[in-house]
């Protein structure tokens, strides 16, 4: 009986001990699992980490790229506001020089008409005067004294003619209407036929710088129209319009291409450009290839 119980008490003590040995071996086989599981967990972490920090970067260069390109477009843009501006002062300092040689050469051609009408004229109209009265008291008939008095009569009409083309009397003594109407008369010819037609009284005054301005504009434009339109028939007409004069000329010449609306921007254009734009005005010109020309003027009446 002590052998049996000795070895049931043998096989307890195995039991327990194997227990104890198992539950031991659970217990680590747990913490090394734990401590797999840990590591596991901060190589996640450690890779989510890595993962946000290349975000950033990546975000942090595509912010720094987008801020360089708008700061070079901001340096773009404000490179071309510059250039802009400079080009626009020196348009202006260009039709500042254009309108400053106009008014001089304006005011030069009044004084030049005044002294050949009031002086010149005068004296060669007093010189004729003497010799007919001269060869009528003395009944003289002489070629000579014919002669004379033809080359006094030329000259005089010459001077007349120079006088009016510097400032025309007809707008000086009845105004634009009438010096326009008789600027159409005086260029229709067999070649060509200039129409004019008027929605303004004939009376109708403006300042005499005005005047004198627009005359010339007219009278540059014609001068276009007979020297390269090859036109048969051309028209003028004025209005007057929401205290705006306005002007539209039209002929049936060769017209021109866009392009080269651009290429015939010369010193003519340029004058007559200047002149309208000091008066605050506006210039369009609208033209087809072999299908004449349309120019339209509108300036501001003066006040």
């Amino acid at each position: 009986m002590s052998g049996f119980h000795f070895f049931i008490s043998l096989l307890l003590f195995f039991a327990v001990k194997g227990t104890t040995i198992a539950q031991s071996n659970y217990s680590t086989a747990q913490h090394i699992q734990t401590q797999v599981d840990s590591g596991t967990a901060l190589n996640h972490i450690s890779k989510s980490e890595q993962l946000r920090n290349k975000k950033i970067v990546s975000l942090s260069i595509i912010l720094a790229i987008i801020i360089f390109l708008l700061l070079y477009f901001l340096y773009q843009n404000n490179r071309l506001k510059q250039k802009i501006k400079r080009k626009d002062t020196k348009q202006k300092i260009l039709l500042d020089i254009i309108n400053s040689g106009i008014d001089s050469q304006e005011a030069e051609h009044k004084k030049i008409a005044s002294f050949l009408h009031d002086n010149i004229n005068s004296l060669l109209s007093s010189a004729g005067l003497h010799l007919n009265t001269f060869t009528a008291q003395h009944n003289v008939k002489s070629d000579e004294i014919q002669k004379a008095k033809a080359i006094l009569s030329e000259a005089h009409e010459l001077l007349r003619d120079m006088s009016h083309d510097l400032v025309p009397s007809l707008l000086v003594r009845f105004g634009l209407i009438y010096s326009l109407e008789d600027l159409c008369e005086k260029n229709s010819n067999s070649a060509i036929e200039f129409e004019f037609s008027s929605f303004i009284p004939n009376s109708r005054r403006y300042s005499e710088k005005f005047e004198i301005k627009i005359y010339f504009i007219v009278s540059e434009l014609f001068s276009n129209i007979i020297k390269h339109s090859n036109a048969k028939k051309a028209k003028l007409s004025l209005t007057e319009k929401e205290d705006q004069l306005v002007l539209r000329i039209y002929d049936d010449g060769i017209g021109f291409k866009s392009q080269k609306l651009k290429d015939a921007e010369g010193f003519g254009l340029n004058r007559i450009r200047a002149r309208i734009k000091k008066y605050k005005g506006s210039l369009s010109i609208v033209s087809k290839e072999n299908q004449g020309t349309k120019i339209k003027i509108q300036i501001p009446l003066p006040h």
